[in-house]
């Protein structure tokens, strides 16, 4: 059920013929969907309702403009804008070693966190709600200089008891308040575990890629996976990183795939396939490091599923990545001179 004649959609399915100035908008989620679409809509609806499961650690955005002078200074000296970089990147894998390994590092992090908090909200009681229970880095972090502003303008609501049910007219929660609502926005996420939905890829053995992992995406550094030769992923099950670029993840991997083909083609192959027992090693190397990571400190995110399987993290920092994939292990696959039968 929907509120009467009410506009309900998914913020990936945005309704662009909805007209939300004025309005009464329900928000449904405090994650990364939310925190954008939130204070972009506050200043044009007459309030906004956003209903929280459970909070999440934020930090400052630290987006901004280099200033003309920088720009003249990094196109005169690229020494300088190398540096720059390697500085951001050394940010990012601080971040990845208190999440990872170094949870000492965590402390740092979490008074970031509780600071940002207090410098935009006042009010004890709602800074209370939006301050997480959970391990920094558990669920996502999410950068935003804008989210916790916006809670505080008078026409946003930040409700914490469960939903019981849409109603015709708004959503009441457990508490028995039923509060009204024009529009109702679902920023629930996403399914980040279908890594190549809505395509079905079949291996050599007639199972799709969906029957071989039975629920629990696997990839030998999350490239490649036994019985399915000649295919590659990129950003691939357990690549994600809590701190770092999707980008750099994904050059580290094509580099990967660059080397196995340059590999087929200096064997005068047409067929590459990594070992089956080469991937179970991985595997195993990775849930073991996954296992005393912050992501395993028991919050519910999307990162993990319901049975505690974790196919989307990297247990380790993204230069590791880089260093692991970068040129392929010639031990790792079997190169052959013809295509299997069958395989697509």
């Amino acid at each position: 059920m929907t509120p009467s004649g009410a506009p309900a959609f998914h913020t990936a399915q945005w309704r662009h013929d909805v007209d939300l100035s004025g309005k009464r908008v329900a928000v449904i989620g405090t994650g990364c969907s939310a925190i954008q679409v939130v204070p972009a809509i506050q200043p044009y609806v007459e309030s906004v309702t956003i209903y929280q499961r459970s909070p999440a650690w934020t930090i400052p955005r630290l987006n901004f403009a280099y200033p003309a002078y920088a720009q003249r200074i990094f196109a005169r000296f690229p020494t300088i804008q190398r540096l720059d970089r390697a500085a951001i990147l050394g940010f990012m894998e601080l971040g990845a070693l208190a999440m990872t390994r170094r949870h000492w590092l965590l402390p740092a992090f979490r008074a970031v966190a509780r600071h940002h908090i207090n410098k935009a909200i006042a009010d004890p009681h709602l800074r209370r709600k939006v301050t997480p229970v959970d391990e920094f880095g558990c669920k996502r972090v999410m950068p935003t200089d804008t989210w916790y502003p916006t809670l505080t303008k008078p026409n946003v609501e930040l409700i914490d008891d469960p939903i019981a049910e849409v109603t015709s007219s708004g959503i009441r929660t457990m508490d028995g308040t039923e509060r009204a609502a024009d529009v109702l926005v679902f920023a629930t996420g996403f399914n980040a575990h279908g890594f190549v939905a809505p395509m079905e890829i079949i291996g050599e053995d007639g199972r799709t890629l969906g029957q071989a992992w039975s629920g629990k995406p696997r990839a030998y550094l999350g490239v490649s996976v036994p019985r399915f030769p000649n295919f590659f992923l990129l950003y691939g099950p357990n690549t994600g990183s809590g701190t770092g670029s999707v980008i750099y993840t994904i050059e580290a991997g094509m580099s990967h795939v660059i080397s196995a083909l340059e590999a087929l083609e200096r064997a005068n192959g047409q067929r590459i396939e990594v070992h089956q027992e080469v991937a179970d090693g991985f595997d195993a190397e990775l849930r073991s490091a996954l296992a005393v990571t912050v992501w395993q400190t028991g919050c519910t995110s999307w990162y993990v599923d319901d049975n505690g399987h974790n196919p989307i993290m990297w247990p380790w920092t993204s230069t590791a990545y880089l260093r692991r994939t970068e040129r392929i292990d010639p031990t790792a696959y079997h190169l052959g001179v013809q295509q299997a039968a069958g395989t697509t």
